[in-house]
């Protein structure tokens, strides 16, 4: 059937490298808490990864294990500082050194135009909170290029729960066979697209060995061979 829709993940896929950003965060909450707190950075740093820990082992798969306000409540308690006057502060420290490292993937812009005038809806679905993942799309530029945008915060639950792929379908007005995603994640963006009913695009650029997956699916290992295999789709 002819592509209806174009669905993409946005963290290491139509960005890179989230894992550079989240080391440059905990570097900068660090530095924030000796400064404004008083207190060890590096026992600050070392609480708010706690805190994550601990939250994802009590919510596993549900959207408050991505909410850093949440981990530097815990971490603040847990330190015994007052927590609702800092821990938004925290928050937002956090996620500018994130943004700060950003870099848009080659070709992303040029798909997503050209998807655009082909006539094709495009999504993100993302494991994130809905407020950061746009504000990581407007200050990446893709904001005007991305038709939906797809949280598990809005879902319910993180990928690879097929609500992230239905909601996205059901925004682009697409089944599923009318459908591909994109995604550096095989588990929960390929093999989740996949059992949803869809295409699955595997962007390997960290080149990891197949999963084991009867399915077809296409790997790449840059984004512009994950493009230049849309286009034959278009």
């Amino acid at each position: 059937m002819r592509l209806k829709a174009v669905l993409f993940d946005l963290d290491d896929t139509l960005y890179t490298s989230f894992q550079e950003g989240d080391a440059y965060g905990y570097e900068q909450l660090a530095a924030w808490a000796e400064a404004e707190l008083h207190v060890s950075g590096e026992a600050f740093a070392e609480s708010f990864r706690q805190s994550r820990r601990h939250l994802a082992r009590q919510q596993p798969g549900m959207p408050p294990i991505h909410d850093r306000v949440l981990f530097a409540q815990r971490a603040l308690e847990r330190m015994g500082l007052n927590a609702i006057r800092y821990a938004r502060q925290a928050h937002r420290i956090y996620w500018e050194a994130v943004f700060a490292k950003m870099e848009l993937r080659p070709g992303v812009t040029a798909l997503l135009d050209e998807v655009r005038l082909a006539g094709i809806n495009t999504a993100v679905c993302t494991d994130m909170l809905a407020d950061i993942q746009m504000e990581k799309l407007e200050r990446l530029g893709l904001a005007g290029r991305i038709d939906y945008l797809v949280s598990s915060e809005e879902a319910g639950m993180d990928k690879p729960a097929a609500p992230v792929f239905w909601l996205a379908l059901q925004k682009c007005g697409c089944l599923p066979n009318e459908a591909v995603m994109v995604g550096d994640n095989f588990r929960h963006d390929v093999q989740g697209a996949m059992d949803a009913g869809m295409r699955g695009v595997w962007l390997n650029w960290t080149r990891l060995p197949a999963p084991a997956d009867d399915r077809t699916y296409f790997e790449a290992h840059t984004f512009e061979q994950a493009a230049d295999y849309i286009r034959t789709l278009l």
